[in-house]
């Protein structure tokens, strides 16, 4: 009889399926489940985005049992002054950035294909630099360097969280991307909040809960996944803005952040339902 609070960040078995390639159905059903018996027996059910509240409910759970609490940033993302690091060589390229885990489901395979298109077409060098690792690693990094890009791309070991502010507030532009596939457009990447929390404008490949995000913000610019001609178009826009263009993307994002991501209006949140 004790409440029991559920906080959905990815569903389940959808997730498994995707991430893991697993396809059988004997164990993709046995996940389901168990999914079921949480969702059934726990009091409440909160989200990381509001897509996910509608495929929780087509599971079977009341709509008045699920809410939607999307996640926050920590209070040390914040905006920086703008200032050179040692670890973006380039200052004087048109530097974005890319922080966090460099998996498949990343969707960072676009980013050679892009460069290639990119070569020598913009009015700036354009420099990827991409903080963090992952499995996908050492073949992104292989890539790059079989296409003959490796002057556009600065790979960069793994940051302590608290440091990734810095490197945010050294670039122009922060880059999100995800695989094209109907979970991924339901789901809102944590590094999403982290960029606009922050206040730097954003350049992305990704669409349905992230896309509508960048758009209602007006923080920066979105293409499909996939889609290499369109972010390289994008890139390209970005890149020929004034810096007051810029800075005022970057504004965007900070006060939308502050005004649907911000941590204590969401805990004050949470704390009604605990009360």
């Amino acid at each position: 009889k004790i409440p029991c609070y559920v906080y959905v960040q990815d569903l389940w078995p959808e997730n498994v399926e995707i991430i893991t390639g697993i396809k059988n159905k004997k164990i993709l059903n046995a996940i389901g489940k168990m999914v079921d018996y949480i969702y059934r027996e726990c009091t409440k059910i909160f989200t990381t985005s509001e897509s996910f509240v509608e495929s929780i409910h087509s599971r079977g759970v009341a709509l008045n049992k699920i809410e939607y609490w999307p996640q926050y940033a920590e209070d040390f993302y914040l905006p920086k002054m703008k200032k050179n690091i040692a670890e973006i060589v380039d200052s004087d390229a048109f530097n974005i950035i890319f922080a966090g885990n460099i998996g498949t489901a990343q969707g960072l395979d676009i980013l050679p294909k892009v460069a290639e298109i990119l070569k020598g077409k913009t009015k700036k060098k354009i420099q990827f630099n991409i903080v963090g690792d992952g499995r996908y690693k050492n073949e992104l990094v292989e890539i790059v360097s079989s296409k003959g890009l490796k002057d556009m791309f600065n790979f960069i070991p793994k940051q302590p969280a608290i440091r990734i502010p810095e490197f945010l507030a050294a670039s122009d532009a922060a880059f999100l991307s995800l695989n094209d596939s109907p979970l991924f457009a339901k789901t809102i990447p944590a590094k999403l909040q982290s960029y606009m929390a922050c206040g730097i404008p954003n350049i992305a490949s990704a669409t349905g809960e992230t896309e509508k995000i960048i758009k209602e913000s007006s923080s920066g610019l979105c293409s499909l996944p996939g889609d290499v001609e369109e972010l390289a178009n994008n890139i390209i826009r970005l890149s020929e803005m004034s810096k007051e263009e810029l800075e005022k993307l970057g504004s965007n994002a900070r006060e939308y952040y502050e005004a649907h991501f911000n941590k204590q209006l969401l805990l004050d949140k949470i704390d009604r339902y605990f009360h």
